[in-house]
């Protein structure tokens, strides 16, 4: 039930590419996110799938255990799977103490550092820890896609938070 609540209060306050005047998030959007085909029937690894190809990364964090290794290997070969130093991070345990940790490795995190964080919508402990994570000071741009997160670091950019309907 929480779930549906959180999910039918997304929609009253997401939008689509044209709500986003932010020209870095639109072209994310409209040249990543939203082309076809899929790649992956789950939202979240589609969106995992798209990113590593629109931004060219080399050098990807993944969790320990998990499907995604075999789908990034099969899609992407010559991207390497690290621990440190990373262009894209995928979480799919969303917890404080992982974040903080991910966080406090300040030479783990670069200008251009995508962090994807999987249901950041599961429950309420979920749904608060990714509002305080928006307000990081770290952070600058955070899109909200309901089924997954996805966390900017780019100093360049103005501190912005976005709810996009995929």
């Amino acid at each position: 039930m929480y779930r549906l609540l959180q999910y039918l209060r997304f929609l009253a306050g997401s939008t689509n590419q044209h709500g986003v005047h932010s020209p870095f998030v639109f072209a994310y959007l409209t040249q990543c996110l939203y082309t076809k085909p899929r790649l992956h029937g789950r939202k979240t690894m589609d969106v995992l799938l798209k990113s590593i190809r629109y931004f060219n990364a080399k050098r990807i964090q993944l969790p320990e255990k998990g499907p995604e290794r075999e789908l990034i290997a099969k899609h992407f070969p010559s991207t390497a799977t690290v621990n440190e130093a990373a262009d894209i991070i995928y979480m799919d345990i969303f917890k404080k103490t992982t974040i903080d940790a991910i966080l406090d490795k300040k030479n783990s995190i670069g200008n251009d550092c995508l962090l994807l964080i999987d249901n950041i919508h599961a429950d309420k402990e979920k749904n608060s820890l990714w509002n305080a994570l928006k307000k990081n000071g770290r952070v600058t741009v955070t899109i909200d896609m309901f089924y997954c997160g996805a966390v900017f670091f780019r100093k360049e950019q103005a501190k912005e938070h976005f709810k996009i309907r995929i």
